[in-house]
């Protein structure tokens, strides 16, 4: 049967068939204990056309992975806090990195549940010093469900394969084929192999997705972009209407023996638009967004 699903994948992914096979599957079987580092560049581009970094979101955990039947339990405690810039400590999306503590369990790419994400957030926000205007801003009650999607997201991406794989080639049709890119509100372009990384002493598989994604409110982007000197004071006016597209490259590495990951990064191109309520007039902007998290295995503590 096994040998029937290896020539099944080379037919469907022909240019690849001259590669290695791997098999990939989610079975942990001793609790994997590992520091997380989570780096986030938050740039737009101004009048000119250069591109000016804003933010940089930076925070340390450790992250333990285990099984339990078919489900893998996570735990994630933070540790402390690298971030630098204009909004270091207000980027919504980053500061999940900055919760005390988050539980969350999958089975496959399904995420059964997430604990800890919505009482640690709110007593975030309340520890750290703020504007009242951006602490009314994530004080919206859409963000804590946003974050979710992100947990939730980010699983997702990051357990697209499952059983024999190419190692190299665009695997896009095969894992369609086996249900793998079903999802209901993510557009999948393509999803293409790129070989074995060594990184942190492991031989992590990578892969990469591209994709188009979408953002009714990037508040935050904006806020950055009008409101550090990127561009000039006329455009604080401009603050109506707001939205955000963008392309998006997602790389993914794992160890494809227990899915444990090796590390992650997704580049965003952005372009925004944003308008002025008393004149109507649109403007846009772009961005570009790097989200990159390291998984270190833990050494263990000196004697």
């Amino acid at each position: 049967m096994k040998k029937e699903l290896f020539i099944g994948a080379c037919a469907l992914v022909v240019a690849a068939c001259s590669d290695d096979m791997v098999e990939v599957n989610y079975k942990i079987d001793s609790p994997v204990e590992m520091e997380l580092f989570c780096e986030g560049y938050f740039s737009t581009y101004d009048l000119e056309g250069q591109e000016r970094v804003g933010t940089i979101t930076g925070a340390f955990n450790n992250i333990t992975y285990e099984s339990k039947g078919d489900t893998v339990l996570v735990n994630r405690d933070y540790v402390i806090n690298r971030s630098r810039g204009y909004l270091k400590n207000f980027m919504p999306s980053e500061l999940v990195w900055r919760i005390k503590n988050v539980k969350m369990s999958a089975v496959d790419r399904e995420v059964v549940s997430i604990e800890g994400l919505e009482d640690g957030y709110d007593t975030l926000l309340a520890e750290t010093p703020m504007p009242s205007r951006w602490r009314t801003q994530l004080l919206n009650p859409d963000y804590k469900p946003h974050l979710k999607r992100l947990e939730k997201h980010r699983w997702e991406m990051s357990h697209l394969l499952k059983g024999p794989v190419p190692t190299k080639g665009n695997v896009t049709e095969l894992l369609k084929e086996r249900g793998r890119l079903n999802f209901a509100l993510i557009g999948i372009d393509s999803v293409v192999m790129d070989g074995y990384h060594k990184l942190d002493k492991r031989k992590c598989l990578g892969y990469k997705i591209y994709l188009h994604e979408t953002e009714s409110f990037p508040y935050y982007i904006w806020e950055q972009h009008v409101g550090s000197n990127i561009v000039p004071d006329k455009y604080k006016a401009y603050q109506k209407g707001l939205k955000g597209e963008y392309d998006t490259e997602f790389w993914v590495t794992l160890d494809p023996t227990n899915g444990v990951p090796c590390q992650e990064r997704e580049v965003k191109v952005g372009k925004h638009t944003m308008v002025n309520p008393a004149t109507n007039d649109t403007a846009t902007f772009k961005s570009q967004v790097t989200l990159e998290r390291l998984y270190n295995i833990r050494k263990p503590a000196e004697e």
